[in-house]
């Protein structure tokens, strides 16, 4: 009789000490034969004392909790859990956007139509994915369900401008609007019509097809910089944006203005069984595309069916856990340390996009297949693209120091940059908390930017910029605040990158740590 080793992989790869491959089984079958009392109560497999779970982030995870759960679970409850896994990466994009628009309507009221913005540039209390830190805010959430939306941007003043992208609910680009946009800071009546659509198609529109009913903009008022006298001309300037119905474009409604700032917003999605009732919440509003036919029979084994109710027992939650912690684990692996090369081949940083994106113009559709692993990644670091990548902005992201280890909230790094950042309006630099890509809770400050007071500069135009628990005597300006106990990337953001960006003539050198 052969006996067979069977590995319950869960929340990382690991092999469990006492399965040995076939070829080693026992010879002897008095031996191989398991006893009767075995047979009806299987034993625990053996973990070694000395193994340890680690994931991208550095974090050591207990295997004995990990693997109880799921240690005797039958075929159809493995297979729900793996499937479980490539639903999460799968459905990524839109349960971050379904976390963002329900978490802005319960923590602050805002619904479809709404202009929420921020009357000064926004704090870590707004949770979502990978804020910047130097420009306020406006999100604008619609549904063209019932017939077609009216997004009618104004022109730019004298003193704001605006840039953004409208997006459907899938996070896929429609069209940037504003001074980088189609309008090119002229304005302009974005017409924004539902899957199907038959016309009219009137004057004085852009018209841009949605393959979703749901989309959204992320909008930044272009200001010189956060003084108090441009955050009111941009708080103003907000309060002529228009959305509303193009059924009622005779006689529009009134739009709503919500001021959002330092409010306690949650817009993150947990990576537990919550995640599967966000994921169903958007498989029922949305149309199911023709695409995705084969991952709707892929979700039906973990309860989700279009027009069916979702009700996942105990049990069932316990295995929709542990999948979206696995899930979580691959989507940062991938991000961090998986898909995307070096931009500069020695240092580490790399694009903030995955390679898929730009090819396919942040779509993830190719012949013959559909990127779900790169567009997966991208969309659990951040919310929101651009139709034209690197006019208006272009990032460049790391999670490790030069000697290749993950950043680490308890240590203390220097960022030595270069005289003269090709960045014709300013540049950022943000650390965000690896667990959930958001700002660190409760510090003063999540970065530091070009246009900040009191940045210092050296004699020689390079600038230093630390990262630590606690910033060096002298160098508060030029100082990132850290939590202990946690691992974070960066995001360099270049405003009006320059040719040098792309040619790499000038380049952005790794981080050092000082002890």
């Amino acid at each position: 009789m052969t006996r067979y080793c069977s590995v319950i992989v869960l929340s990382c790869l690991v092999s469990l000490a006492g399965c040995k491959p076939a070829s080693e089984a026992p010879a002897d079958k008095a031996d191989a034969a398991p006893k009767k009392e075995e047979a009806e109560a299987p034993a625990k497999a053996a973990i070694p004392e000395d193994l340890e779970l680690v994931i991208p982030n550095g974090r050591v995870m207990d295997p004995e909790s990990k693997l109880d759960a799921v240690r005797n679970v039958g075929v159809k409850d493995r297979m729900v859990e793996r499937r479980a896994i490539e639903a999460a990466i799968w459905g990524m994009p839109i349960v971050n956007f379904q976390a963002m628009r329900d978490g802005l309507k319960r923590d602050a009221g805002v619904g479809y139509n709404d202009v929420a913005y921020n009357s000064k540039v926004q704090t870590w209390r707004l949770r979502t994915t990978t804020n910047n830190n130097t420009t306020p805010y406006i999100f604008i959430f619609w549904n063209v369900k019932n017939g077609p939306v009216v997004v009618d941007i104004p022109p730019s003043s004298k003193d704001v401008g605006l840039f953004g992208t409208l997006m459907d609910a899938w996070q896929r680009p429609l069209e940037d609007v504003g001074a980088k946009g189609k309008d090119q800071g002229r304005g302009a009546k974005y017409l924004i019509v539902p899957p199907g659509y038959q016309g009219p198609y009137p004057d004085g529109y852009i018209t841009l097809p949605q393959q979703t009913f749901n989309g959204y903009t992320l909008m930044r008022p272009i200001i010189a910089d956060a003084s108090d006298e441009n955050l009111k001309s941009a708080a103003a300037y907000v309060k002529t944006v228009k959305v509303y119905p193009f059924a009622r474009a005779d006689n529009p409604p009134k739009t709503k203005y919500i001021d959002i700032y330092d409010k306690d917003i949650n817009g993150i999605t947990e990576f537990d069984a919550s995640f599967y009732e966000r994921l169903n919440m958007m498989v029922q509003e949305e149309p199911i595309e023709s695409k995705d036919l084969a991952m709707m029979g892929l979700l039906k084994a973990i309860g989700i069916e279009k027009g069916v109710p979702y009700a996942p027992d105990s049990e069932r939650k316990k295995i929709l856990d542990a999948a979206g912690a696995e899930a979580h684990e691959y989507l940062l692996d991938q991000y961090v340390n998986g898909i995307i090369p070096p931009f500069y081949g020695k240092q580490k940083w790399s694009s903030a996009v995955p390679p898929g994106g730009i090819p396919s113009g942040l779509e993830w559709d190719f012949p013959g297949y559909l990127d779900v692993d790169g567009r997966g990644a991208l969309y659990y670091a951040v919310y929101t693209s651009v139709k034209n990548l690197g006019a208006a902005t272009f990032y460049l992201m790391t999670a490790k120091d030069e000697s290749g280890q993950y950043l680490d909230g308890g240590k203390n790094y220097k960022l030595s940059l270069p005289k003269d950042v090709p960045a014709r309006n300013f540049w950022s630099v943000i650390a965000y908390d690896s667990a959930n890509a958001t700002w660190f809770e409760n510090q003063p400050k999540a970065g530091v930017a070009s246009s900040d007071k009191g940045l210092k500069t050296n004699a020689d135009g390079t600038i230093d910029i630390y990262f630590g628990p606690k910033a060096p005597a002298g160098q508060e300006a030029n100082s990132v605040p850290t939590t202990p106990d946690t691992n974070y990337w960066l995001y360099f953001r270049f405003y009006g990158p320059e040719p040098a960006v792309f040619t790499k003539s000038w380049q952005l050198p790794d981080l050092e740590e000082v002890k």
